[in-house]
């Protein structure tokens, strides 16, 4: 069984289609006299309307519990339920408690919905996610919820498995989990800066002890003084100088 679900907000629309004829004519149910007609008729929900084959009284049903909550977006949901070609062909009373069950596991069991068939192998439901007292089913994760449904129902009613599409998965971790996490990379960031300083103060030691080149530092040899202009010796030089110019 696979499941296809829309939203929207105009019930008359979605009625207008399941109760038409369709693209191609292709809308068609059998009555309890066992005549073909073209079109939908309702076969379940909580709407008392089975066997209606006009949406004229769920819409307006649907509207008026809509009105209760008009800011609400989007209140009209929709899925389609169709088995594949494997499967046997169900009564409109196995779809009526398959649409049962289906809704109470949704849990829109309690808003206003409908459940119209127009072919062999498929289904429509439709809910107003308000109800008369204004209350919203909100539908969260509704896709993976669908599924989950559809396996039940697969295995209540003796139906082949449908291909389900895998839904992704977020792992989350908990509060302890998460600071043990931060934790362990403070930790580690720690040890990284001690290692860091620990070596620069091993190079400056170093540098200290050897100079930039790795030679040992010595003490640079001292420079002569120059005599300055009152020293003996510098007098007696100059006085030479003079007697060799003469």
């Amino acid at each position: 069984m696979i499941a296809n679900i829309t939203r929207g907000t105009n019930p008359g629309n979605i009625g207008a289609y399941l109760h038409g004829p369709g693209t191609a004519n292709e809308h068609q149910y059998v009555d309890a006299r066992n005549i073909r007609h073209h079109g939908g008729v309702v076969i379940g929900g909580n709407l008392h309307l089975d066997g209606d084959a006009m949406p004229d009284f769920w819409v307006k049903e649907m509207r008026a519990a809509m009105r209760t909550r008009p800011e609400i977006k989007n209140p009209i949901w929709h899925v389609s339920l169709r088995n594949t070609e494997r499967d046997r062909t169900l009564s409109n009373a196995d779809w009526a408690d398959a649409g049962q069950t289906f809704a109470e596991h949704m849990g829109f069991a309690e808003h206003p919905w409908v459940m119209v068939r127009h072919g062999e192998d498929h289904v429509h439901i439709v809910v107003s996610r308000i109800n008369d007292l204004g209350e919203v089913w909100h539908g969260r994760h509704d896709r993976r919820n669908a599924q989950r449904a559809c396996t039940a129902l697969e295995t209540q009613y003796e139906l082949a498995m449908a291909p389900r599409r895998k839904l992704p998965r977020t792992v989350k971790q908990s509060v302890h989990a998460e600071r043990e996490h931060f934790k362990t990379q403070a930790n580690h960031l720690t040890e990284k800066r001690a290692k860091q300083l620990a070596d620069y103060q091993r190079v400056q030691r170093f540098m200290r002890r050897n100079g930039p080149k790795g030679h040992p530092i010595r003490d640079a040899p001292a420079t002569p003084a120059t005599p300055s202009r009152g020293h003996k010796h510098y007098r007696q030089q100059k006085t030479q100088d003079r007697g060799f110019e003469r």
